[in-house]
């Protein structure tokens, strides 16, 4: 038996397969938790004649225990309300398989709305290429359903539909030049705007459209937070563009109604947020408790592949023009990354295609040569999706960067993404036995929870396993073993976190981030994995969820 000093612990977990995730992949029947630490790890017996008068005991009943899962790339805060509030034309989460299928969700929401008020709705990434259409509908397919009311409907983060009424209230006509790092599609016949806007386009609906309410706001994270803890996980890395977040999470927290721990990431262009009032209050990465603390800050060089925007040195299949769109040029870049690092922020930088894959390492580079720092941790937000040629590894390796892959994009829209991008780039898709193997260090984040929910079961499994949503085994030489994919998850995730010695194992010391699950994931097969139940999560050595 393992234990620190301490009184009779507040809650102790017995008879059941605790899997620390220790180095040494020790096992053991029970631990103990008081003051929401782990004070004792060992066997039933041992660990159960700790137990006081106000101990709570469970009995685990042979089921296993590992360390509370960490998502390190979640828009929680921001999608968390619109799962509560939006008009859900989402493929992945209702029945929608055409177009005509969504105009009647929005025609439903519609007939129950005041004239004059906004529909605002939300689809699923990449929806054009799965639904019969095989496209998203436009402005006139929305006027038909929803004459009198503006209706803005996001498919994914990178692409926004508005129909007639929308465009009007936002001033967009065919005359509207393309703001910077944005794209309005029009008709190459009247030179109408079709509805269909990209990137930084999107926002000038979206500024005209009405927002969410401060309290709706808090309860949508309250909601995102809880969905977390149903499938185990206990700290998610969140990005925030707006002080309003910022604000909740902390009330949330006096409340006593944040119930998962949270890592804030900032974002500091494209944001109602600036590099420079971070940096003039003096906060660097880490600070903050246990519960919520500043994780670094992000920020976006190029578009989404969702709304094929990434920007990537060779164009789109079958759309010779098209190179995606940057977000951010390169001296902007430079200097915002040289200032965080230079104040202790670590970055973490959005680059989805090639071309910026390079000019987000230029950025690193320029500024670990102006002012060398080894634990930086800076990292590079969907890097090891595609595209990790020798060059790129040794690069990042040099530089200590850290790839935040999303293997759910595998998951849930690999086939379209293929499709889009050709097979050749995607030889190697979501390479990660080759970035493991290149001294690559590699965190899960899903990019949840407005594309699909946060998961990392399901990411587990799809990593070990290989086998998708569509129904392929896609690249099966990048498997990677069960243990390597729950340590993106676990042990690296909170290295990445810099919390390596708070949590990512079952050890006494650490925090009591638990979770329970019906079934073994080291003794299934791994696309089974996902389909794992999770009975309990504690955090801190209390349970904060029960199925």
């Amino acid at each position: 038996m393992k234990s620190r000093h301490s009184p009779h612990p507040d809650l102790i977990l017995h008879s059941g397969k605790i899997r620390t995730l220790a180095g040494n992949g020790s096992i053991c029947e029970a631990l103990a938790c008081a003051g929401g630490r782990i004070v004792a790890t060992g066997s039933s017996d041992e660990i159960r004649r700790l137990a006081g008068p106000d101990t709570e005991s469970f009995d685990l009943k042979g089921r296993t225990a590992i360390p509370g899962l960490t998502d390190t790339h979640v828009h929680l805060s921001e999608k968390g309300t619109a799962e509560m509030e939006l008009v859900d034309c989402r493929d992945f989460y209702v029945d929608v398989n055409s177009v005509a299928d969504i105009l009647q969700r929005l025609a439903n929401a519609a007939a129950g709305a005041p004239k004059g008020s906004w529909i605002v709705a939300h689809g699923s990434p990449m929806q054009d290429f799965r639904i019969e259409d095989k496209r998203f509908p436009n402005r006139h397919d929305l006027d038909r359903v929803v004459p009198d009311n503006p209706v803005s409907i996001s498919f994914g983060a990178h692409v926004t539909i508005a129909n007639t009424p929308a465009l009007a209230a936002a001033k967009i006509t065919r005359d509207t030049p393309d703001p910077a790092g944005g794209h309005i599609r029009h008709d190459p016949q009247t030179g109408e705007p079709t509805g269909e806007l990209h990137e930084r386009a999107q926002l000038i609906v979206k500024k005209v459209a009405p927002e969410f309410n401060y309290l709706q706001l808090k309860d949508g994270i309250v909601f995102a937070l809880d969905q977390c803890l149903q499938r185990g996980v206990t700290t998610v890395h969140d990005i925030v563009r707006y002080a309003e977040p910022v604000r909740a999470y902390q009330e949330l927290y006096k409340e006593g109604r944040m119930h998962a721990r949270v890592n804030i990431l900032p974002r500091v262009i494209e944001s109602m947020i600036e590099s420079k009032s971070l940096i003039e209050l003096g906060l660097i990465t880490g600070f903050g408790n246990e519960w919520l603390r500043i994780g670094g800050v992000k920020m976006s060089i190029d578009g989404g592949i969702t709304g094929r925007n990434a920007c990537f040195h060779e164009p789109y299949e079958n759309d010779e023009h098209n190179h995606g769109i940057i977000r951010i040029q390169q001296d902007e870049l430079n200097h915002t990354v040289q200032v965080c690092h230079d104040a202790g922020l670590r970055c973490c930088v959005h680059a989805i295609g090639d071309k910026a894959f390079d000019m987000a390492l230029d950025a690193y580079e320029n500024a670990i040569e102006h002012s060398p720092r080894k634990d930086h941790r800076h990292r590079i937000e969907h890097m090891g999706n595609w595209l990790a040629t020798p060059k790129l590894m040794q690069r990042m390796v040099r530089s200590g960067i850290v790839a935040i892959p999303n293997i759910a994009f595998a998951y849930y829209i690999g086939d379209a993404i293929l499709d889009c991008v050709g097979e050749r780039r995607l030889t190697k898709a979501f390479p990660f036995r080759t970035l493991l193997k290149n001294g690559i260090i590699i965190a899960g984040g899903s990019d949840s929870p407005g594309y699909w929910p946060v998961d990392p079961l399901r990411d587990i499994a799809t990593a070990a396993s290989r086998k998708m949503r569509w129904g392929d085994v896609w690249v099966p030489e990048e498997r990677i073993s069960v243990s390597e994919a729950f340590a993106m998850h676990t042990t690296t995730a909170s290295w990445v976190g810099f919390e390596e010695n708070e949590k990512g194992t079952l050890e006494v010391g650490k925090l009591g981030d638990i979770a329970v699950l019906t079934e073994d994931p080291f003794e299934i097969q791994p696309e089974r994995i996902k389909d794992i139940k999770v009975e309990m999560t504690l955090v801190g050595g209390e349970v904060k969820y029960q199925a």
